[in-house]
């Protein structure tokens, strides 16, 4: 799990790319707007940006009503509602409740809406579920009500058979259930199914719902009330707050709330946070917004609304004859064509722009990174010939994007395969590109891969030599072990016409703990869960490398066509993960400073995360005193006095080969130890077939420790991969009875390095954790990234969650 700091920075990455691709953050150049379009970068536009669906941001009756309300209050009104009201709030709130059939209140924004009515409904007493795809701002605001001790917790999108399970269960409990979803989500454009909702409030008296409606007010439902409560039913409705924005297609400014009930406004206008500490809608746009209420009442909005159904039904008959890869069928003003990584998305809405259309570029954290594509918002300002047109330009444009970007039709198809649900996808055939001169070659074992090839790109890297490998998947090979203990491995390697290698890897798919790398409190309040279920917050995984190995799995060759070999890996690792229903692909352990490869890997989609830092000990002393003398003067004297010092006092034995199972079951339970407390690294225990195989084949030593002062039992063991250059612990065991009083630990990661200097190598790789003991040895850190594509963040989304409990707590 990557920590909220560090999904911001990974974020920032991710959109600073696009804003480097012109993507993101542009600025219109127009002297006066008419709403149909837009000049960017000194091009004429069409404008299919914008959420002012019902095109009312032009009408001369706001314009009128803004004119008319400076002219009387002026610009501000600068007071908090707590103390005082412009006059012309009682008109706009009356409006509104007229509008929507109940009690409304208005606020700067539909954000601070969400924190002045969530955290005030929601009390200590009541449990909230949150949908996954519920906007952001309701969520910031869950997490205010969190800290005040309500029971918070997330379901996968749309999942009512889970939403019931959980309101059975906490009803019991909690005194309301609420539940907290959008009635239009804002990407892909899919609706809550409310027909689901009413049954549930019918069955269950408990619950209640939390309804942002923010992208469906005013466009739809009679006089604009929007679609949650034009599908509530009456029981639902009384149990109820729906939240809409008066900024989109309202075309005025703020959020509004309605209530089932006038107490219940009272309420959140009386202690709500921002209705006591922010400022209020200013005179002007209040005026917009009784202008734009009144209009509601006529027949022009009904007329626009129709006009905007219109085009809807228009492009998504237009985009099924071109067979788009339109994301939802929705009739919704925005349209979502799925286009796949990021890099192609924003290709295909440069294209656009070029062929004279201006679209949003839909991308991560709005949507997964591998499912992003053209975000299009319909409006009233469009014309038939409008649509016609930006229709045709994606038709034309999108298999060029593809083409240019070296991805193909049935790349979308997979990567939206659960949004399409069976709608086919075919596109317009194109001028194909040059056939690369690039061959994936694939293995499912390493031993049908060129093992001195293998090892003449991988030694020196770490336990994943070739013998280094055989061992891995002996432990872990079987389809028939338990699920965590079966992996599937993936051999890639890319090479050019001449049979040269230009990139090269191995992937592992296998079962993950989601709290790996979680805080220790988060991985401490999941284990308690896996009581019950050892398989709480698991993942499946297709990632470089393994759990067991550290290092740089990936091997390029900088003066091929590195970036094109890159891709048909990354390519085959999305379809493995397609195949085995994973939930993301990781690319370990990638060195710090490679600009290349880091702009090379966010334009594919990837987060950048950053993981632990790595040890390595040079063997660059000949002798004890040598060693000694290249530390720090503390360091120097913990050795002489913790390790040298109590060398002589440890029996130490180094076994390469078998040893009797008796034997292997007392390391084995010694392991199991450090696994025990290794919540900083939470995985699953490695099985105990792992140590047979280890023993079994060459490059692997076991080097064991005992203290004839105590008896004939290893207190200490550290199992070895030796490679031609270097010698890696891969994994350690200890009888914690003797870690503070023998100093058994740092004993162990001494003779490491005596194992080193027996062989010859030129440095220990010491891998992750125990810092400051590695630090002692004059071990340096390496600073290494994680790359992850999520195609699911759920489960992270879950433990964030549980992480802001675990911290409030």
């Amino acid at each position: 799990m990557a920590t909220f700091d560090e999904l911001l920075q990974a974020t920032d990455e991710v959109l600073s790319d696009g804003a480097r691709r012109g993507a993101m953050h542009n600025a219109a150049q127009d002297a006066r707007l008419d709403g149909r379009t837009i000049t960017v970068d000194g091009q004429r536009l069409l404008n299919f940006g914008s959420c002012s669906y019902l095109g009312l941001e032009t009408h001369p009756a706001l314009a009128a009503g803004v004119t008319e309300a400076v002219a009387r209050f002026g610009t501000q009104f600068s007071s908090s509602r707590a103390y005082l009201s412009a006059p012309a709030y009682a008109t706009a709130e009356g409006l509104l409740a007229e509008l929507f059939g109940r009690p409304a209140l208005i606020t700067t924004s539909t954000s601070l809406m969400h924190i002045a009515t969530l955290p005030t409904l929601v009390g200590s007493g009541d449990a909230l579920i949150l949908d996954h795809q519920v906007h952001n701002s309701v969520q910031t605001a869950a997490t205010i009500a969190q800290a005040h001790g309500a029971t918070v917790s997330l379901i996968p999108h749309n999942d009512m058979a889970t939403l019931a399970r959980r309101v059975d269960e906490l009803r019991r409990t909690h005194r309301r259930v609420w539940y907290a979803a959008d009635g239009l989500y804002s990407m892909y454009a899919d609706y809550a199914p409310m027909g689901a909702l009413n049954e549930l409030a019918a069955s269950y008296d408990e619950l209640w719902f939390y309804l942002d409606d923010a992208h469906a007010v005013s466009w739809s439902g009679r006089h604009g009330r929007g679609y949650a409560l034009s599908h509530l039913d009456p029981v639902a409705a009384a149990r109820s707050v729906v939240v809409g924005s008066l900024n989109k297609s309202f075309a005025a400014s703020g959020g509004v709330a309605t209530f089932p009930d006038e107490a219940t406004r009272r309420r959140v206008f009386t202690v709500g946070g921002p209705m006591v500490f922010s400022g209020p809608v200013q005179p002007p746009m209040l005026g917009a917004v009784i202008a734009s209420a009144r209009l509601h009442f006529t027949d022009e909005v009904q007329r626009r609304q129709e006009h905007l159904g219109d085009l809807i039904r228009l492009f998504n008959k237009l985009a099924a004859n071109e067979g788009l890869p339109l994301v939802s069928p929705s009739e919704a003003p925005i349209r979502c064509v799925g286009a796949g990584v990021p890099r192609i998305a924003y290709t295909l809405t440069r294209r656009l722009r070029d062929a004279g259309y201006f679209v949003d570029t839909a991308v991560y954290p709005g949507v997964p990174a591998k499912r992003c594509g053209a975000r299009i918002a319909l409006t009233a300002h469009h014309t038939a010939a409008d649509v016609t047109g930006l229709v045709d330009a994606i038709a034309s444009e999108l298999p060029r994007a593809l083409r240019d970007e070296g991805s193909d039709v049935d790349v979308v198809r997979r990567a939206f395969a659960r949004q399409l649900d069976g709608r086919p996808v075919r596109l317009r055939s194109t001028v194909d590109a040059p056939r690369s001169a690039l061959r994936l070659e694939r293995h499912d074992s390493i031993s049908t891969v060129d093992n001195a090839g293998w090892d003449a790109m991988f030694a020196g890297r770490g336990a994943f030599t070739s013998s280094g490998l055989r061992a891995i998947e002996a432990a872990f090979g079987s389809p028939t072990a338990p699920r965590e203990h079966s992996w599937r491995f993936n051999y890639w390697i890319v090479r050019d016409a001449s049979g040269h290698p230009v990139a090269a890897t191995f992937f592992t798919t296998g079962l993950w703990k989601d709290d790996m790398l979680s805080p220790v409190g988060v991985s401490a309040e999941v284990e308690r869960e896996r009581r019950a279920d050892p398989y709480h917050l698991t993942s499946t995984m297709v990632a470089m490398g393994t759990l067991i190995t550290e290092g740089n799995h990936l091997y390029l060759d900088r003066s091929g066509d590195w970036r094109a070999a890159l891709r048909l890996i990354l390519a085959a690792a999305r379809e493995e993960e397609d195949s085995a229903g994973g939930t993301a692909v990781v690319l370990r352990d990638l060195p710090d400073g490679d600009d290349e490869l880091r702009d090379f890997l966010i334009a594919e989609g990837f987060l950048r995360i950053p993981i632990r830092l790595s040890w390595v000990r040079p063997l660059d002393f000949a002798g004890d005193d040598e060693f000694l003398a290249g530390l720090s003067k503390k360091a120097r004297y913990h050795q002489r006095t913790r390790v040298l010092g109590w060398e002589p006092r440890y029996e130490v034995t180094v076994v390469a080969g078998g040893l009797p199972p008796a034997e292997v079951d007392e390391l084995y339970g010694l392991y199991r130890n450090v696994h025990a407390r290794s919540l900083e690294l939470n995985v699953f225990p490695l099985p105990r077939r792992f140590f047979d195989a280890m023993l079994a084949q060459p490059g692997w030593e076991f080097v064991v420790l005992r203290l004839p002062e105590v008896g004939e039992r290893p207190v200490a063991f550290a199992a070895l991969h030796v490679g031609p250059d270097h010698v890696q612990p891969v994994l350690v065991g200890l009888d914690y009875r003797y870690v503070a009083s023998h100093n058994a630990y740092q004993q162990t990661l001494w003779q490491t390095i005596r194992s080193a200097q027996r062989h010859g190598a030129g440095r220990v790789l010491f891998g992750m954790s125990a810092d400051l003991q590695k630090a002692r040895f004059g071990a340096r850190p390496q600073r290494r990234w994680v790359y992850v594509q999520p195609t699911e963040s759920f489960q992270n989304d879950v433990l964030l969650q549980l992480s802001e409990r675990v911290s409030t707590a």
